[in-house]
């Protein structure tokens, strides 16, 4: 019994100071609620303003990114490369609107402040969107120097295809097989591309074999007109047929000629020159052989080496 009231006489006193500390736990929270609703309803006008005033700004930037849109376009400025400086004019203005609206909100917040930790905080932006920066600063240099356009028909590394849109991240391309590849305009920037489309007209070269007995004079004149009358083929700069190399079979006769560079038209083009040269060489007699190898034997051997056979047979 006397253990017992000993007991009693210890804990009694802990249980009470954890229930005052919790009591005064809990009044200081509601304190800081209530300060906080204070503060709130206190601060309401000044939200107010601050909302007022950053809608103001969000029309300007509104109103902004339309005029200078058609300003660039009415001084003959690239529609994409307008784009993009009408997206970054709306950016700004709203920007500088949540600064001022900020300060208006927050009379203790200068703007040196929220300038400093910009600051900061860009650098810190800098490292983690690194990448993404990059492709935006290298979009607005293609948009801005023009290597190719939207309509072009560009190659890079394995891809080829049609140029469908120049956005500030990426390109996007549409394959000949009718697949859209998306290429980060870092890469197009920095990797040397290939614009097949660039000027009004593209050189395509065609190997027909003729056989070593055919005369390669006539076959050089009957496939320069097959040239020459094909759809397609251009004119100026006229084409030529060529003696292009020896081979094992036949005698390699290039055919050289410009279409122009749509890649549609390169493959009609080519399919008109191969077939017209081989109806043409068939009826002049003109054989296009097939791949040949030429055995050679040696008389002088070939007795020994039957005779070697036959003896290892007996």
């Amino acid at each position: 019994m006397f253990l017992l009231t000993l007991f009693q006489a210890q804990t009694n006193p802990t249980i009470q100071d954890s229930a005052n500390k919790a009591i005064e736990a809990g009044q200081a929270a509601q304190n800081t609620v209530i300060e906080m609703i204070n503060g709130f309803f206190a601060r309401l006008p000044l939200i107010g303003v601050g909302l007022i005033v950053f809608s103001v700004f969000f029309g300007l930037a509104y109103v902004s990114r339309k005029l200078i849109y058609a300003t660039s376009v009415k001084a003959r400025v690239d529609p994409m490369l307008a784009s993009l400086m009408s997206r970054i004019g709306h950016i700004i203005i709203i920007l500088l609107g949540l600064f001022i609206a900020a300060t208006v909100i927050f009379p203790g917040v200068n703007a040196g402040d929220l300038f400093a930790g910009l600051g900061i905080g860009s650098v810190a932006l800098g490292f983690a969107f690194k990448d993404i920066l990059q492709n935006l600063f290298a979009g607005f240099l293609i948009l801005l120097y023009r290597p190719f356009k939207i309509g072009d028909q560009i190659k890079i590394d394995d891809f080829e295809g049609t140029v469908e849109d120049i956005n500030v991240r990426a390109t996007k391309i549409r394959t000949y097989d009718g697949e859209r590849v998306v290429i980060p305009n870092s890469d197009l920037y920095m990797k040397a591309v290939l614009v097949r489309t660039a000027f009004h007209s593209r050189r395509s070269k065609i190997i027909i074999g003729i056989s070593y007995g055919e005369d390669h004079e006539k076959a050089r004149q009957i496939l320069l007109q097959v040239l020459q009358e094909t759809e397609g083929v251009l004119e100026d700069p006229a084409p030529d047929v060529n003696v292009y190399e020896l081979v094992n079979s036949s005698i390699s006769m290039r055919l050289i000629y410009w279409t122009k560079p749509a890649q549609s038209e390169v493959r009609r083009t080519s399919d008109r020159v191969i077939s017209a040269a081989k109806k043409a060489l068939d009826e002049a007699g003109i054989e296009i052989p097939a791949p040949q190898t030429v055995l050679t034997m040696n008389e002088k051997l070939v007795p020994e080496k039957v005779a070697n056979k036959q003896i290892l047979q007996s």
